[in-house]
């Protein structure tokens, strides 16, 4: 008899679980961008799904009340986003493309004392930061370029009609296209009837505003130097009553996030890249009169932020750091784990929640702290922690329940150099003793992103479908420190025998792995890893190299960030540096390749352009060696995260027939 509700079967008392299929890709919630209200009870989130018939997302703002545990849905457009608290906690600002007719977004109020949402204004450049200033007037970040009226529409973009005059690098960005020059500016506008007006005492490309907590003065970060210093940020504080601005540091540091005090102080990330992009950052606090800069625990040397791998998250959080009562609030990478911490003035920390898993985002007032949360074996949910009373707030993948999912074993390795590695193996769907299974390495991207606690359904589809998954955190990961960070100018050395010696380990410890059938996959720099790998060992009998490098050459000029991610982590530009560039190129190796090999990449992936994957496919079919390439129109980067769903599901599908195919005979 099978239950309604657990979605197990129940035969004779024995509850079987089903097995998880592919297509389950469908049924995950994503939860985040939390937002508690000034009452310290109730709170907004945003909730998204896919809609497998229509081919789309679903994204809805909700309502919870922390006390009752009691959820609700407040829109329906289905593509809503972004919720913005108004201070009386009377209403909130929403961003939504729900007007599919629209050349742009929309920003949306709603009173939640009831009523329908009204829609304030639609910008081509859309909406971010969006902050009340009062009840009256907003402040928000649009995009456009220089001399272009932010709200005035072409009647006729069509392709067709399109010409791009390009005079600046960067001329891409991933998931947006060829960029125009549009770079963001910021304006206040009234609420009433949308009128707009220009604050200009900020230039260059202006990425975030926090306001004060009288809401008179708001921390801006901007780029000012795109050509020339595209990754530094500056920091100004402005005054929005006399509309001047006042810098904050020097050309030392760049700025990333910022949050006030309740006493109007100011807090910000920070970074002077001693060690290019590996530098982990750290927390200053701001002297506002002296406007001096004094660094916090700057010797912890600590990865803030959640740097965890998952494919089912798909909401941005609301915030990577909060300041309540003078002490500041951050998540943080520790190795494969997520750290909610304290910090204050003095630079004293303290731990204040440790997740099994990954602590995704957070909201925290009073003694209310909300938070979202998954784990290796269950998929984002809301959780809120008052006074050491922890509850579940939402159960929106509860379906996940009826499902046998591996759980990860995590064990350590020495590497031969001494330095300890975290490895974890998932066994397969019904796992038997004495019975040999082919395995599958999975690489992350970044470098510096981790594995550990978070939930990914491609792991879970493997080993669902007979494979064990290997893994682990080799050096270029976040989490260990600076240091270990830090592979520029090699690529493919210690980072490659890392993973080489976490699947002897597992070999030799794991008698149910077929060391004559191991597979290896990943994206960004896994696929990176996946191309040098194959050229450098022939211990796999099948590859899946996924939005990948293959020529540091062609990356620095074709894509968004090359030619600045390029020099940083070769050791320079390539008219200085060609040797670096070759030697750290897996293009070099193809004619050493022995293993066949399946390129997936998206047409529109301007981080990792196509021109990588064909350039190397192109080069193993010349040479007569065994590749195979999927592309995908319309898809950038994020295809594996937030790709057309049936686009994803389609390259799940393609991973599984090339490894079945090579490693199940």
């Amino acid at each position: 008899m099978k239950s309604r509700h657990s979605g197990r079967m129940i035969l004779k008392g024995v509850i079987s679980l089903k097995k998880l299929k592919l297509e389950d890709l469908y049924k995950y919630s994503a939860v985040g961008d939390l937002h508690i209200f000034p009452d310290r009870e109730n709170f907004v989130f945003v909730r998204k799904t896919m809609d497998k018939k229509k081919n789309q997302y679903e994204s809805n703002i909700w309502s919870g009340n922390m006390k009752s545990g009691e959820v609700r849905q407040l829109t329906r457009g289905g593509k809503d986003g972004s919720p913005v608290v108004s201070p009386d906690g009377k209403s909130i600002l929403f961003v939504s493309g729900r007007d599919k007719d629209a050349k742009g977004s929309g920003l949306y109020l709603l009173p939640l004392a009831g009523g329908e949402s009204r829609l304030v204004k639609t910008l081509k450049g859309g909406f971010s930061s969006v902050s009340w200033i009062d009840s009256e007037t907003v402040l928000f970040i649009t995009k456009h370029a220089p001399g272009e009226d932010p709200e005035k529409i072409e009647e006729d973009d069509s392709p067709e009609k399109k010409v791009y005059e390009i005079d600046k690098i960067p001329f891409v960005s991933n998931g947006a296209g060829f960029t125009e020059n549009r770079t963001g500016h910021l304006y206040k506008m009234k609420l009433e009837n949308g009128k707009m007006e220009p604050i200009e005492a900020v230039g260059g490309d202006i990425e975030s505003i926090v306001l004060s907590p009288e809401r008179k003065s708001a921390a801006v970060t901007t780029t000012e130097e795109m050509e020339k210093r595209p990754i530094w940020s500056s920091l100004y504080v402005l005054d929005l009553q006399s509309g001047t601005a006042k810098r904050i540091g020097d050309d030392t540091l760049s700025f990333y996030h910022c949050e006030w005090s309740d006493d109007s102080e100011l807090f910000a990330v920070a970074t002077d890249f001693k060690k290019g992009f590996p530098t982990n950052p750290f927390i200053v606090h701001v002297n506002l009169e002296s406007l001096k800069l004094a660094a916090l625990a700057r010797e912890m040397d600590l990865y803030f932020g959640n740097s965890l791998n998952s494919d089912v998250r798909g909401v941005s959080p609301n915030t990577s750091i909060k300041v309540v009562e003078n002490k500041l609030y951050s998540l943080v990478t520790a190795g494969s784990q997520i750290k909610l911490i304290s910090m204050d003035k003095e630079g004293k920390v303290e731990e204040i929640a440790v997740s099994s898993g990954s602590i995704d985002c957070f909201d925290i007032a009073g003694e209310a702290l909300l938070l979202s949360e998954m784990t290796t074996t269950e998929p984002l949910e809301i959780y809120s922690l008052v006074k050491g009373k922890r509850k579940k707030l939402t159960d929106f993948n509860s379906w996940i329940k009826g499902i046998k999912l591996s759980k990860p074993e995590s064990f350590e390795v020495e590497a031969s150099d001494g330095q300890k590695i975290e490895g974890w193996i998932m066994r397969p769907f019904n796992f038997e003793e004495g019975k040999k299974y082919p395995a599958v390495v999975e690489i992350h991207g970044g470098p510096k992103t981790a594995y550990g606690g978070g939930y990914i359904h491609e792991f879970q589809t493997l080993a669902s479908e007979g494979y064990a998954v290997i893994y682990c955190n080799p050096r270029g990961s976040a989490g260990y420190g600076t240091d270990f960070a830090d592979i520029r100018g090699h690529y493919g050395e210690r980072d490659f025998e890392d993973i080489m010696e976490i699947v002897e380990y597992v070999i030799n410890e794991c008698d149910f792995v077929d060391e004559e059938r191991l597979g290896v996959t990943g994206g960004s720099y896994g696929g990176f890893m996946t191309n040098w790998i194959v050229g450098h060992t022939d211990a796999f009998k099948a590859a899946v190299s996924q939005r990948s490098i293959s020529s540091w050459i062609s990356f620095f000029g074709t894509t968004d960030i090359g030619y600045f991610f390029a020099s940083d982590q070769t050791g320079g530009d390539f008219f200085d540096n060609l040797e670096g560039y070759l030697r750290q190129s897996p293009l070099m190796s193809a004619p050493n390749v022995v293993t066949p090999i399946l390129f997936i990449h998206s047409l529109e992936d301007y981080r990792c352009w196509v021109p990588e994957a064909m350039q190397f496919f192109t080069a193993l079919r010349y040479l007569g060696k065994e590749a195979k390439m999927v592309l995908f129109p319309k898809e950038n980067h994020e295809l594996s995260r937030g790709g057309l769903p049936i686009h994803r599901e389609k390259r799940l599908r393609a991973i599984l027939e090339w490894f079945d195919s090579h490693l199940k005979i």
